[in-house]
């Protein structure tokens, strides 16, 4: 076999080695320097658990109200539409050389938004955009 194909590719490897061991040692080195220079001065105030600079209230182990996954599930969903109309609807005309999108990937786009739709639809009626 050819062995400058390999050689072609040693650059990379040099780069990966040096960028994982700079890594390994700053991270290293700092967590020496936090042990050497910080304070340690623990306190019973500084010891209490905190939940947005308010003392903590009730079991964090309860269980949460649906609403609350619900809100989650429709941000993912929302913001992976975005990551996928942009370059879309980018690519949606023809532009300086580049070909337009064809009638398929037009046709897919559409699908995918209709299903975005009704999960919009879904959240909506079960109540995950009303808040008390």
């Amino acid at each position: 076999m050819d062995t400058n194909i390999y050689l072609q590719f040693a650059p990379i490897l040099i780069f990966l080695i040096i960028a994982f061991g700079l890594g390994a040692v700053f991270s290293i080195a700092g967590k020496v320097l936090s042990i050497l220079v910080g304070a340690n001065n623990p306190s019973e105030a500084k010891n209490e658990t905190f939940e947005c600079g308010f003392p903590a209230f009730g079991d964090a182990r309860e269980k949460l109200d649906v609403r609350f996954y619900l809100v989650a599930v429709l941000f993912l969903i929302f913001d992976l539409e975005l990551a996928f109309i942009i370059p879309w609807g980018i690519n949606l005309k023809a532009s300086a050389g580049m070909p337009a999108i064809s009638d398929h990937a037009f046709v897919a786009m559409l699908i995918f938004l209709g299903v975005l739709f009704l999960g919009l639809i879904y959240g909506w009626k079960k109540g995950a955009l009303e808040w008390e």
